[in-house]
C-alpha cells in the first residue's frame, strides 16, 4: 500500500490550495504526536478503550489527509485485542515510522522539500 492516496491527495490539495494544504501537512506531525501520547499512555495503563479512541482519532485524521497507509495501520490498531507490552509497543513504533514517512512523502508531493 502506498503511503498516500495520490489521487485523493491531489483532490484535497486542489480544493484547499497547495499553501493551505501544506500548512495542514505541517500540522500533521504535531497532531499525530498528541494522539501518540494517548496511545502510549493507554498501552502502559492497559486501557483498551483509550487505545481504541486514540487509534480511531489517528485513523480519521489520516484518512482526511489522504494518508492511506497511516489510516490503515491505525485502523488495525483500533481493533487491537492482543497483550499489552512488547507487541503493542512494536505496533506503536511501526505507526510512528509510517507517520514520519507519510509527512515526508506529502511534503515531497507538494514540492515543499
Amino acid at each position: 500500500m502506498d503511503l498516500i492516496d495520490k489521487s485523493r491527495f491531489a483532490e484535497v490539495s486542489s480544493a484547499l490550495g497547495t499553501e493551505h494544504f501544506g500548512m495542514l501537512v505541517g500540522l500533521l506531525s504535531s497532531s499525530y504526536q498528541e494522539e501518540r501520547a494517548r496511545l502510549v499512555s493507554a498501552a502502559s495503563n492497559h486501557d483498551s478503550k483509550a487505545l481504541h479512541e486514540a487509534a480511531h482519532t489517528i485513523k480519521g485524521m489520516a484518512a482526511n489527509m489522504a494518508a492511506a497507509k497511516l489510516a490503515e495501520e491505525a485502523r488495525r490498531l483500533e481493533g487491537y485485542d492482543g497483550a499489552f507490552g512488547d507487541e503493542i509497543n512494536a505496533r506503536i513504533a511501526e505507526l510512528d515510522k509510517t507517520a514520519d514517512d507519510t509527512v515526508v512523502a506529502m511534503k515531497a508531493e507538494l514540492g515543499l522539500i
